[in-house]
């Protein structure tokens, strides 16, 4: 149990989950699933961030300890220190085994993500401009991971791929992505509330704001539908299903809710599971 309390809390769950997406954009542009250089950047690239966000978060913050999202970096400083010269080091050694065009996506959508990170000084209200239009928190979350995890991989293969194809693979990764996301907005309306952020549960209510994300889910299936079909790539659709069936299932428990990782762990774990699934499907065509 203490084992799988640090995966989750360090945010490796949520950096493998990011491999998981990119390693399965492969099998979704009809590639045979392979290790490369560009899945360590992105794994090095999410844990990074994402404990970056937790140390700006708990650093110099006392209130840091009595939030349960933010108590286990405040009482494990020296080793989110260490993760975050870990996956540093990480990052800059993989980055010199991609190719240049890849780094040209990521190292802007790295910027962004640092921006965000600085638009939130605790219960201030002096972020941008841009954060206060409804759902642009929920947006930008679901455009990085889509970006990073879909252009990256198309990218680094050196291919030219249709543009429908890789439209229709960044839209369903989209509107998953911010499916997954709007269960987290909902954990933190109230906060969100204290520093004017204008999430999409503040604004339409919770309720609706579930409706929302499980419309989002609907319509990924869909798109997935109508691309493997479209790249007779049909194999990946019952995988495709399956993880959508697991994610709308998650989301809508209300008594799973209640559970100490739900957000950090279940609803990782459905973007891990998600990315797994499709890259497994691969095999099952052989």
């Amino acid at each position: 149990m203490k084992a799988l309390s640090f995966i989750i809390h360090s945010n490796i769950l949520i950096a493998f989950a990011a491999l998981s997406l990119a390693l399965s954009t492969q099998v979704q542009l009809g590639l045979k699933p392979e290790a490369n250089a560009y899945l360590a950047v992105i794994f090095f690239a999410a844990l990074l961030d994402y404990n970056f966000h937790r140390f700006k978060a708990v650093n110099n913050n006392p209130e840091a300890f009595r939030t349960e999202k933010l108590k286990w970096a405040a009482e494990h400083h020296t080793h989110l220190k260490t993760l975050l010269f870990a996956s540093f080091t990480g990052l800059v050694i993989s980055m010199l085994f991609v190719r240049i065009e890849v780094l040209f996506v990521l190292i802007p959508l790295a910027i962004l993500s640092i921006l965000y990170s600085f638009s939130f000084p605790g219960k201030q209200k002096h972020h941008s401009h841009l954060l206060k239009i409804t759902g642009m928190k929920t947006l930008m979350i679901a455009f990085v991971w889509s970006s990073a995890t879909v252009f990256a991989p198309a990218l680094q293969e050196g291919q030219s791929f249709g543009y429908q194809q890789i439209a229709l693979l960044f839209a369903e990764r989209f509107t998953f992505i911010f499916a997954i996301a709007i269960p987290f907005d909902i954990r933190d309306v109230e906060t969100d509330k204290i520093s004017s952020l204008r999430t999409i549960p503040v604004h339409f209510g919770e309720n609706n704001a579930l409706k929302i994300s499980n419309i989002a889910l609907l319509l990924s299936l869909s798109l997935a539908a109508f691309h493997y079909f479209y790249s007779n790539l049909i194999f990946i659709l019952p995988a495709y299903s399956l993880s959508i069936i697991f994610s709308f299932i998650f989301i809508n428990n209300k008594n799973l809710k209640n559970k100490t990782f739900y957000y950090h762990g279940i609803l990782d774990g459905c973007i891990l599971l998600h990315g797994i699934l499709i890259s497994l499907s691969f095999y099952l065509t052989l």
